[in-house]
């Protein structure tokens, strides 16, 4: 064997690379052999279904937006969720599962970034596990405030059983208790692993490939309603690599953002609170500097007189749509603190300010509506570059 060779081997991480690797192969094989045998039950659905949100959200409300980024603040009781049920994703602990994270964010697209999608789609959605030894290669110090809580270390100190024991284990006992031990460890255990692996993986890999770039346009990161679909709603990442503490990725209204959903559902509960949400003012301002930025492209080359022409007609209606995101974001604002004051003698005004609040964003709407049509009419090439 070449000494090449044998460096080679020495890099890989065979315990995760072994994981990874035979989970869905004996889940197929075993899957196979059990539902030809067993067929399946609606017990079995239900607990998988349970274990898919259960872990899959603990991933991404809880390791990314809320320990990652700090987009909200949460109960105790909804962070020792996520602590649990984030070990039985198996996607190693908080601690770690951060500390890679805010890495790429702080080096996107570089080589610093542990995930960077420049090595390749493979390499970025699980290639660099396969060789990163996380026990040799552990610095937290970009996660001080991760490391300064007990509950956090506990769970890193403990990830190994912690994560076998919620993740099979209490599979295995709710499937006893029903007369369906193995059955539930397939479909909760095994099944469910393989599916939220690679439901997270694709937020590295596919939301780096595919989709738009209308918040950013010099990284790497996309914006696509399919990789939302994929994954649990993080498939808005030119978003979210723009605004990376607004506990949105998906902003818009109906946007599919099931992590947004919940976010705000635990806030309704009085579980979650500050929430962080950047101004639909700042998020406009992006959006009018990608799209400058892509005028600026199309019309190169062009004479002088043709460019200040483009320069009058978008700085015309780029201040229009900000007059309208200003005046949405102040209603937005004034109705959040009536929220927080409510009670009978503020219902008059909240109505009020929801009928204001319902027509700035039916002026924001018709601002778009014009931008979108002046960009693209510029951008077509329509616009007479001669004038």
């Amino acid at each position: 064997m070449s000494e090449t060779t044998s460096r080679g081997l020495r890099s890989i991480n065979w315990v995760t690379t072994l994981f990874l690797l035979l989970t869905p192969l004996v889940g197929l094989i075993w899957g196979a052999i059990h539902i030809s045998t067993m067929g399946v039950g609606l017990s079995e659905l239900a607990v998988f279904a349970f274990y898919v949100c259960a872990t899959g959200f603990s991933i991404t409300t809880g390791y990314h937006r809320l320990f990652a980024h700090g987009a909200y603040e949460c109960s105790r009781i909804v962070k020792v969720f996520y602590l649990l049920f984030g070990a039985a994703a198996f996607q190693h602990s908080v601690l770690s599962w951060c500390s890679d994270h805010r890495r790429h964010h702080k080096y996107l697209d570089h080589d610093q970034d542990p995930y960077s999608i420049t090595r390749g789609f493979f390499w970025a959605h699980m290639g660099w596990l396969l060789v990163t030894d996380h026990k040799k290669a552990e610095d937290f110090s970009n996660v001080p405030d991760l490391a300064a809580d007990r509950w956090i270390r506990w769970q890193h100190q403990f990830y190994i059983p912690i994560a076998v024991f919620m993740g099979f284990v209490v599979p295995f006992g709710l499937g006893y208790a029903v007369g369906h031990p193995w059955g539930f460890v397939l479909w909760a255990g095994l099944f469910r692993v393989v599916l939220v692996h690679h439901s997270t993986f694709l937020v590295n890999s596919l939301a780096h490939t595919i989709g738009r770039r209308p918040y950013l346009r010099a990284i790497s990161a996309r914006d696509s309603i399919v990789t939302a679909f994929l994954t649990f709603g993080e498939g808005y990442h030119n978003f979210h690599h723009r605004f990376a503490t607004d506990y949105r990725n998906g902003v818009g209204r109906a946007a599919w953002d099931p992590t947004k959903w919940l976010i705000r559902g635990l806030e309704m509960m009085g579980l979650a609170w500050d929430l962080r949400a950047v101004s639909t003012e700042r998020i406009v301002a992006a959006q009018l500097d990608c799209d400058s930025e892509r005028l600026s492209e199309r019309v190169k080359g062009h004479s002088e007189q043709a460019l200040a022409h483009l320069r009058e007609r978008f700085a015309e209606i780029a201040a229009s749509v900000q007059r309208a995101a200003t005046a949405l974001s102040k209603r937005e604002r004034e109705f959040a603190e009536a929220r927080k004051q409510w009670g009978r003698d503020r219902s008059a005004q909240l109505t009020q300010l929801r009928a204001e609040l319902r027509a700035a964003r039916l002026e924001m709407r018709a601002a778009r509506v014009r931008w979108r049509a002046v960009v693209a009419e510029m951008l077509s090439g329509s616009v007479a570059l001669s004038a």
